[in-house]
């Protein structure tokens, strides 16, 4: 795995409030949840990748692999 995207990864899980997270997990069934929680992961696309991640855009992820995606740091 390449650095940009372990650090995505690393991210990904401080955000979320766990330990780590894997490209196949669905972000959504975290213990801690919730529209701010998502509206945090909205902020970080746009402080640490300069995208802009939308509501529906991230309604439509699924896993965190669908979230690395829009951020540039996993093909596909």
């Amino acid at each position: 795995m390449d650095a940009e995207l372990q650090s995505f990864l690393d991210r990904l899980a401080e955000t979320l409030e766990v330990p780590s997270v894997a490209l196949t997990d669905d972000f959504r069934t975290v213990p801690m949840w919730s529209s701010l929680v998502g509206f945090s992961v909205m902020v970080m696309f746009d402080l640490e990748y300069g995208k802009a991640l939308t509501a529906e855009e991230l309604k439509q992820a699924k896993t965190v692999a669908d979230l690395a995606r829009k951020a540039g740091v996993l093909a596909g």
